[in-house]
């Protein structure tokens, strides 16, 4: 009868027992240590990530919006309406912006750590990346505006 390792606790029980006798440890979360490790990292992460997901998928669908409104809109209100979703694009840019460089920010601390102890590791966050792609959105906004103005503008009374 073979020894192995406790993934919990890391002491020595049967590769046959039901149950670690020292922790509890179901004998399913054993079967195959590196499996088990990579499924537990990745439980942890779908179950922190899943209000990021949810607030994702309501952008999206806040897009479709605006997308499906914006054929009904004429005058005035396009302009206003444009405005709108500048500033909506503007704010889903930074947004994902900060997934993508700061991924230890929108994970649950306790899930973050029980992911590196079972060997999923995320590597550091990059907010200096983060902000200089804020930076440069809304600097591309600005530059858009100056010349929407001078150019396309210069001519209506």
């Amino acid at each position: 009868m073979p020894l192995i390792n406790c993934p919990d606790c890391d002491r020595e029980i049967s590769s046959r027992a039901p149950a670690c006798p020292h922790c509890g440890c179901p004998g399913e979360d054993r079967d195959s240590e590196a499996s088990s490790n990579e499924k537990g990292a990745w439980r942890a992460v779908v179950k922190a990530r899943t209000p990021i997901n949810v607030f994702a998928l309501g952008m999206m669908a806040a897009a479709s919006i605006f997308g499906v409104s914006s054929t009904q809109i004429e005058g005035h209100e396009l302009t206003a309406f444009t405005y709108g979703l500048h500033i909506f694009l503007a704010v889903s840019g930074m947004f994902f912006a900060c997934l993508l460089f700061c991924k230890s920010s929108i994970y649950h601390p306790e899930d973050l750590a029980k992911a590196k102890k079972e060997g999923f590791e995320y590597g550091p966050d990059h907010p200096i990346l983060a902000a200089l792609a804020i930076s440069g959105m809304l600097l591309g906004y600005v530059i858009y505006q100056a010349l929407d103005t001078v150019y396309f503008r210069s001519g209506e009374s």
